[in-house]
């Protein structure tokens, strides 16, 4: 399966590098709007980072296989691409969204804003391991189109 990767990554890399920083910048930016400070996103990206970095990883690693599959005219694995990239989406929301703890008691959402906070490291974990079940699920069904494109 590593070779899918390796065959995948030799023309889709600048997907992968655009979608693993793409979400990176996401964070940053949901962050920095939500507690109004760019220096308190700077803090918690570092904080998370081990976080961060797998669930880019992961959401990078999805988006290339994915092209790989469109390359390959595979489309009907397109709705198990949508679902693992989703995934890694919302559960970067899901870790950004304990910041409305900075304007929550302001709106009447603290409650919330706590029960996000504590449970963040458990979002971000649930993301990382939903990322590693659609690139198992992405490169299970591509190595079965190419043993099928060989032998068919």
């Amino acid at each position: 399966m590593l070779g899918i990767i390796v065959s995948a990554g030799k023309r889709s890399w600048p997907v992968f590098l655009l979608a693993a920083l793409g979400l990176v910048l996401f964070y940053l930016t949901l962050i920095s709007l939500l507690s109004r400070s760019v220096a308190h996103a700077l803090e918690l990206l570092w904080e998370d980072k081990l976080y961060v970095i797998l669930i880019a990883f992961g959401f990078g690693l999805q988006l290339m296989l994915y092209k790989y599959f469109k390359d390959l005219k595979a489309r009907s694995q397109n709705v198990i691409a949508a679902a693992g990239t989703g995934s890694s989406t919302a559960t970067m929301i899901a870790c950004c969204l304990h910041h409305l703890g900075d304007v929550a008691p302001i709106i009447g959402l603290s409650g919330a804003a706590i029960f996000l906070a504590q449970y963040k490291s458990y979002f971000m974990i649930s993301g990382i391991l939903m990322n590693f079940l659609g690139i198992t699920l992405m490169l299970r069904i591509l190595r079965k189109h190419i043993i099928m494109a060989c032998h068919g």
